[in-house]
């Protein structure tokens, strides 16, 4: 993995600084990284897997937009890191994911049911790419934003000491039986809203 480019991003949360990496030859391969301008011992680090449908067309059915929103809030605020992944629908990539949601909607099923019926992993992301980022900016201890025990794991397989923050958006009422499913199909640490 080596940095591609950099620049300084300007945003409604704050300046930061946003790196390009190159991990592989595909470009769902490569790593956005949006840093703060505050250095601290340990940062608060926010991996954000793409989520075409709530980031850009901001689909009420997931919290993602609201957690992008909020970590850089956070990161801004505390200092850290967000390594933006282009893994949309947990990694099975946006193809994949349309088909569930449709599969969903049309069969009344929660998103691991769908991925199941599709005969795809509920989750295929791996951390390597992270744990790269976390490398090239030497950093050994992390705050992590997350309720997913899988991305803790991931992280501290490595070697890197893991302190987990929670980032419970509360949910709507589009996105409660979603987070709920995420929950008690795929483990997801909810202690305040579900």
């Amino acid at each position: 993995m080596y940095k591609v480019s950099q620049c300084e991003l300007n945003t409604h949360y704050g300046v930061f600084d946003f790196f390009c990496f190159n991990y592989g030859n595909c470009e769902n391969d490569n790593v956005l990284v949006i840093k703060s301008k505050k250095d601290v011992e340990i940062p608060t680090i926010r991996i954000q897997s793409a989520c075409f449908t709530s980031e850009i067309f901001r689909s009420k059915d997931c919290d993602c937009h609201e957690q992008l929103e909020s970590s850089l809030e956070i990161i801004n605020k505390d200092g850290g890191l967000l390594v933006y992944l282009l893994q949309d629908g947990r990694g099975a990539g946006i193809f994949l994911k349309v088909q569930g949601m449709h599969l969903s909607q049309k069969k009344n099923l929660n998103t691991a049911e769908a991925y199941d019926k599709l005969q795809i992993s509920r989750d295929p992301r791996q951390y390597d790419r992270v744990i790269g980022i976390l490398n090239y900016f030497k950093i050994t201890n992390i705050n992590l934003l997350t309720n997913n025990p899988r991305k803790i794991n991931g992280i501290t397989k490595s070697g890197i000491v893991v302190n987990r923050v929670p980032l419970e958006i509360e949910p709507t009422q589009h996105s409660v039986e979603y987070l709920k499913s995420k929950k008690k199909e795929l483990g997801h640490l909810f202690e305040k809203y579900i």
